[in-house]
């Protein structure tokens, strides 16, 4: 417990000097400031000890402690001349009833977090994915101090996905640093914190535009998601408890869209710099990461109106800097065995993959409609466009997040389209038919929920609810 009540403070304090003196944004309330701590914290605590390994340095507790050290002494620097953003305050609830509503929500949203918290304290790592993947890696990592080494390299590994990108990975082995043991129970436990911190920013971004109230509304319905609250699965992965990436990149996504909205929107200066860090976090976290880097600046490019060409190019620029810098290269020599979505690139793969559409259509709207995994979220996140639509047409940043989030969907699919997966399983289980069926049962929920939490805060944003009630005195006008 205590390895891992330290890392999570290490994070925490390393993401509040990221932002504080680096993005010059504390956040509104003591909620936000915590989400956007622990978000940027594990983002840059991977990236170190990435940074590390690329160098060929061990990565250990001794050589990551110091880099933690100089960061922070490096920012504390930094951030004696840095001015302070101002923020609008949060309104609060003005009546009873409104308070008894905030208070309900916020028990609601305590309770499925603490569950999702314990249930990663208590369980050992049980999905296949985790097992295989990033426990093994990060296992790998705390033996051998590199993830450069056989699990990378020998095709015999091909299980572990040796080219996905292993940010968590690096996060997830500091409480084994700290304790000097390797626990599979104490090291997957960090995982349910990505939970907290989506629920927290999600608060903080709608609290600051719409009051408490709606913004509690926000944080309550994502973290009583099903597929992060208490799912288990089908599909493998669900639940935060489970040890996957895909929480962690729902994380990113969410803190890259909201900075993507500020910048267009030119609500604060250093919203750029704080998009490419988080794009670049993303980017290092899944595979997933990457198209989503696309599909931000496609939606940048369509939606910047004044905002020049450099400034919305240059965060791109920044993530895929970190991306190539720190993986990419590296793992380009690494075997590609399974999953080689660039081999499929080609004529032959796409002609093959039309007679798909159909099929790929259908499972994207079943699965949306299942209520077992997401209960009404994906048609009101489509309401609240919907009614919402004045505001995307008079808000670029809103229109920007929509733009976003159908960019990554189509991502998703034409991935589903042109890929050539198999498995026993999927011959055994329908032979005859397209394996595709088992692969949308094995991956589908994952996949949607990397922009679950971007499109719910965007959808309220963009609905009446975003609207604030009533602006405090000498605060300026809502803007989206």
């Amino acid at each position: 417990m205590l390895e891992l009540a330290l890392t999570l403070v290490v994070c925490l304090v390393l993401g509040r000097l990221v932002d504080r003196s680096l993005l010059g944004r504390p956040g509104v309330g003591w909620i936000e400031a915590f989400g956007r701590g622990l978000m940027l914290g594990f983002g840059t605590v991977g990236v170190l000890s990435m940074l590390l390994d690329m160098l060929r340095l061990p990565v250990g507790l001794v050589s990551l402690g110091l880099a933690l050290g100089l960061t922070a002494l490096v920012l504390l620097l930094l951030g004696r001349g840095t001015a302070r953003q101002a923020t609008p305050r949060t309104v609060w609830p003005a009546g009873g009833l409104e308070w008894t509503a905030l208070g309900v929500m916020a028990a609601i949203t305590l309770v499925s977090l603490a569950l999702v918290v314990r249930s990663g304290w208590l369980r050992p790592t049980f999905q296949f994915d985790a097992v295989t993947r990033w426990m093994f890696k990060t296992k790998a990592l705390f033996e051998d101090g590199t993830l450069r080494g056989a699990v990378s390299t020998d095709p015999g590994f091909w299980f572990t996905h040796q080219q996905y990108p292993p940010l968590v990975a690096h996060v997830a082995a500091l409480p084994a640093y700290v304790s000097g043991v390797w626990e599979d129970r104490i090291t997957s436990a960090i995982y349910p914190w990505y939970a907290v911190a989506i629920a927290a920013v999600a608060y903080g971004a709608v609290a600051r535009r719409a009051g408490a109230l709606i913004g509690c509304f926000a944080a309550t319905w994502v973290a009583t998601l099903p597929l992060i609250a208490y799912l288990a699965g089908p599909p493998p992965g669900a639940g935060a408890f489970s040890a996957l990436a895909d929480i962690p990149l729902a994380l990113f996504v969410l803190g890259a869209g909201l900075a993507a909205h500020d910048l267009v929107q030119g609500e604060r200066p250093r919203a750029g710099l704080e998009l490419g860090l988080l794009l670049g976090f993303g980017a290092l976290t899944k595979n997933e990461g990457l198209p989503f880097v696309v599909a931000l600046t496609l939606a940048l490019l369509v939606c910047r109106r004044r905002l020049p060409w450099r400034a919305a190019l240059a965060p791109v620029g920044l993530a895929l800097l970190l991306y190539v810098g720190l993986w990419g290269w590296l793992s380009s020599s690494f075997p590609a065995l399974d999953e080689n979505y660039w081999g499929r690139m080609h004529g032959d793969a796409l002609r093959q993959g039309l007679e798909r559409i159909p099929l790929i259509a259908t499972a994207f709207a079943l699965h949306m409609a299942d209520m077992r995994q997401w209960n009404i979220t994906w048609v009101a996140v489509a309401v609240l466009f919907a009614v919402g639509w004045p505001s995307l047409r008079r808000l670029p940043g809103l229109k920007l997040v929509l733009i976003a989030v159908i960019l990554q969907l189509g991502a998703y699919a034409f991935a589903y389209l042109i890929t050539g997966w198999s498995s026993p399983r999927a011959e055994a289980v329908m032979s005859g038919d397209d394996p595709l069926e088992v692969l949308f049962v094995l991956t589908l929920g994952r996949l949607l929920l990397h922009v679950a939490p971007l499109a719910i805060v965007g959808g309220i944003l963009a609905s009446p609810l975003g609207r604030p009630a009533a602006d405090p005195p000498g605060t300026p006008a809502h803007s989206g």
